[in-house]
């Protein structure tokens, strides 16, 4: 995930901030409070779904709560992240991890299309960033044009 959040960055800034949670957040103060605030506040949302955690899929239904733009990713080889289910790290589980798929494990929000993206192609993920951003010109308030990406060979 970090190559995918380098890249939003890569991408995005100067124009917009990326945010993250829960490094954006504060202690002392209530996490799912300061969530909601981000995400009301936010121009769009990027969700990243590279294992189905709990907290993520929370934030995704904030954002759709929220009716905020959402630009969704999926890890191609994402895997659920059953053992962060469990609070020792070492459960041992007889079962093996089956891949994240929107259709059956999140089945009444199948319809929000997705971009799969692969954690190994850096130029490839900087371009799918930008194209994916452009798809949402006519739903983010304060669009701003972002020329192509131009990478090195």
């Amino acid at each position: 995930m970090p190559v995918l959040i380098d890249c939003l960055r890569m991408v995005l800034h100067p124009h917009y901030e990326v945010a993250l949670t829960p490094s954006a957040l504060e202690s002392g103060a209530s996490q799912r409070e300061q969530i909601i605030e981000l995400i009301e506040k936010c121009s769009f949302a990027v969700v990243i779904l590279d294992g189905l955690r709990p907290n993520v899929v929370f934030e995704l239904g904030l954002t759709q709560a929220k009716n905020k733009p959402l630009i969704l990713f999926k890890e191609s080889d994402a895997l659920v992240d059953i053992l962060g289910l469990y609070s020792s790290p070492t459960a041992e589980l007889k079962i093996n991890a089956p891949p994240v798929n929107l259709d059956t494990q999140l089945s009444n929000a199948k319809d929000i299309n997705y971009a799969p993206w692969n954690r190994f192609d850096v130029k490839g993920t900087i371009k799918l960033v930008w194209s994916e951003y452009l798809k949402k010109k006519d739903d983010i308030h304060g669009y701003v044009d972002i020329a192509e990406p131009t990478i090195c060979q």
